[in-house]
């Protein structure tokens, strides 16, 4: 009797697995077409922003958009980059296409829009569905081809396999992310292949795959606790510092300047290189290796000590001496002179007494009301922190 309970349920299974297995293979993508006779496809194309108010997680979605961006390009489309257009579209509908089509002369609009993903597991199987179509339209808003497709995947005992071990492995494996990835692939590749291949003109193809130039890159202090990273190189380009897993903007200040401000960056390891990357609105980058500032200037709060008729400042590097005084609590930091100033009356006005290049300076025995700053590469000064004089 306990073989009879054991076998009867497969026997009686594999009846709808099969007529299911069927049915998939019956589905296909459902393509419609308005391009008329000879008319060929835009071949520049700007892939409008996502929608994220369905009811699929952000990066799920963002992975299907990436693999429908490979997959047009493999097809043969300029695809504008995706900087570009959230840049520039305030919603996904992107009422700003004509400022696209204008500043990158792309020639037509695709959307993607993803209706549904469902994963489901049973005792010994799954079956993953992701639904959704991509459309194509000109620079006038007039739809050329749209593509609806249903991506189905299914494993396991009820739906392939007669051994139980592989369905239950087939199911543990549906519960990783991978299996969406391969998902994503498969209904990109399948509604990008139904598109008919564009035709681009030999001189504009010239145009969109040239290099971008990257002339320049520095990373200076433009005060004791921020320091700014410029690269210059083609205009109208996308510039980011790229340190670590980071990857931040640089804004472009002037055609061809790409600037920004960053606070505590700096480097633990003064031989660390990070890079900078210029990127052209189709895809094309070039990268340069930057160096972020190993010993930022001084900020002079906890550093100034005064006795036997000198100013001392603690931890504190001036030109290639090394710095002294240095704790837990203490980093070192960088100057390339210190500026000592007095006055009758703490109020002011201050006058210079005088300049050194090393960490201490002699005090005139008649000086009162002394404050000292430092002034570190690139002319950066710190503030005036006050020493006491006995």
């Amino acid at each position: 009797m306990h073989r009879n309970l054991r076998a009867a349920p497969l026997s009686w299974l594999r009846v709808p697995a099969v007529a299911l297995c069927a049915a998939l293979a019956a589905c296909g993508p459902t393509v419609t077409s308005n391009l008329s006779a000879g008319s060929s496809m835009p071949g520049s194309v700007a892939l409008l922003p996502p929608d994220y108010s369905i009811d699929i997680p952000r990066e799920r979605i963002n992975l299907v958009r990436q693999s429908v961006i490979n997959q047009l390009r493999n097809r043969g489309f300029i695809v504008l980059d995706d900087q570009a257009v959230i840049a520039t579209c305030s919603s996904p509908q992107c009422p700003e296409r004509s400022k696209l089509a204008q500043q990158y002369s792309v020639d037509g609009f695709a959307t993607l829009k993803l209706d549904s993903f469902s994963r489901n597991n049973f005792v010994a199987g799954y079956y993953n569905e992701l639904a959704g179509d991509l459309s194509v339209v000109d620079r006038s808003g007039k739809e050329l081809v749209s593509v609806k497709q249903t991506e189905r995947e299914e494993g396991g005992l009820l739906l392939q396999s007669g051994q139980i071990f592989e369905a239950l492995l087939s199911s543990v494996e549906n519960t990783g992310d991978d299996v969406f990835d391969k998902l994503a692939d498969k209904f990109a590749y399948t509604i990008v292949e139904q598109l008919p291949a564009p035709t681009i003109p030999a001189s504009r193809l010239a145009q969109e795959s040239g290099t971008v130039a990257l002339s320049s890159a520095t990373a200076t202090w433009s005060s004791p606790t921020t320091y700014k990273v410029c690269v210059r190189g083609t205009p109208s380009s996308f510039a980011y510092l790229l340190s670590g897993k980071s990857r931040t903007n640089l804004r472009e200040v002037s055609p061809g300047s790409y600037c920004s401000n960053f606070s505590g960056l700096v480097a633990e390891d003064s031989a660390h290189q990070a890079s900078v990357e210029l990127r052209s609105a189709f895809g094309t980058s070039v990268r340069q290796d930057v160096s972020l500032p190993a010993v930022p200037p001084c900020d002079l709060k906890s550093r100034v000590k005064s006795g036997d008729g000198q100013v001392k400042l603690l931890c504190t590097q001036v030109g290639a001496a090394s710095a002294a005084g240095c704790s837990t609590s203490l980093s070192p930091c960088s100057a390339q002179k210190i500026l000592l100033f007095s006055a009758e009356t703490p109020a002011g006005p201050f006058l210079k007494l005088r300049e050194a290049a090393s960490s201490s300076a002699p005090l005139p025995q008649d000086a009162q009301n002394v404050q000292v700053m430092a002034i570190g590469a690139g002319g950066v000064a710190s503030l005036p922190v006050k020493a006491d004089v006995q």
